[in-house]
């Protein structure tokens, strides 16, 4: 089972994220928080990250808050997983086989 995914969030999203999430929890600054976006995080995203969005299986846009998107994927995971096949373990249970050796 290979499926990759690419979580879209808009640009201003993952700014007012990470400038909450640092000056709340971290105890930055705003500028620094923003010197540091605008010098790094995003440079980074752009280069590394953001190139990866065209070999996606699945975009899912508008991130975590996109219910539908994240209820089909659980949706086909859950199906996946339930035609695992069970094995006897000799112990008076049965297991399910090492997923990376069914799935593939």
């Amino acid at each position: 089972m290979d499926i990759k995914l690419f979580v879209d969030t808009d640009s201003d999203t993952r700014l007012s994220r990470r400038v909450q999430r640092d000056i709340e929890t971290r105890g930055r600054k705003l500028d620094n928080v923003l010197t540091q976006y605008t010098t790094f995080v995003k440079p980074a995203f752009e280069e590394f990250c953001l190139p990866t969005k065209k070999y996606a299986d699945i975009i899912i846009p508008r991130g975590g808050e996109n219910k539908v998107a994240i209820g089909l994927i659980v949706q086909h995971i859950t199906d996946l997983l339930t035609d695992v096949p069970m094995i006897n373990t000799g112990r008076g249970k049965r297991s399910s086989r090492k997923l990376s050796n069914t799935l593939h």
